[in-house]
């Protein structure tokens, strides 16, 4: 659902032709609508103007039910208990806004996992057989090794900043992984 309105509160330069470009809508998306208790995902935004064009503007996120989902101002979203929540982007005077379901007794098909500067969040996941794991890499560079267990899919290995690798995981098991650039980073993915 996607809501769109004028706001005068936001700063921006004159365009070619005299018009003033206004934040119209904030265009914001989910990886997908539903997860599993527990199971994450990262929600964006992408502000454009009345000509829709990019427009700069800071975005923030709250739950409409913190009992069922919760979201960080960053739009980092964690299931919580069964239901249904709205979760609001805030960005000038617009707020916009996208339902999560979260469902109980599933595991997530998918899943994100950051890489802060020493550690993997988080720290252990729980997904489906066949879910893909999205690993998000900073910009300080890190690996994926994953122990020597049959059915473990393939290593990212070197030093990786500044992206996203996906892997699948096709097999029941646990899965222990850690990063050889930083011995501390240590961290498990269990697939039901």
């Amino acid at each position: 659902m996607t809501l769109s309105a004028c706001s005068g509160g936001d700063k921006a330069t004159t365009q070619p032709g005299g018009n003033t470009p206004v934040l119209t809508t904030l265009g914001i998306s989910a990886p997908h609508n539903t997860l599993a208790v527990a199971g994450t995902m990262q929600l964006s935004a992408s502000p454009k103007d009345q000509n829709g064009a990019a427009i700069s503007t800071s975005v923030t996120w709250t739950s409409g039910s913190n009992f069922v989902a919760t979201v960080t101002t960053a739009g980092f979203v964690t299931g919580v208990a069964g239901g249904q929540a709205y979760m609001y982007a805030h960005g000038g005077a617009l707020t916009d806004s996208t339902l999560v379901t979260v469902i109980t007794g599933a595991y997530p098909s998918s899943q994100d996992i950051y890489m802060l500067p020493l550690s993997y969040t988080p720290n252990t996941a729980d997904i489906a057989v066949g879910a893909t794991v999205l690993f998000h890499f900073p910009v300080t560079a890190h690996n994926v090794f994953f122990n020597a267990v049959a059915g473990a899919p393939a290593d990212i290995p070197g030093e990786v900043s500044n992206q996203n690798v996906a892997r699948t995981f096709n097999t029941k098991g646990t899965f222990g992984y850690r990063c050889t650039l930083h011995p501390e980073m240590i961290a498990t993915i269990v697939v039901h």
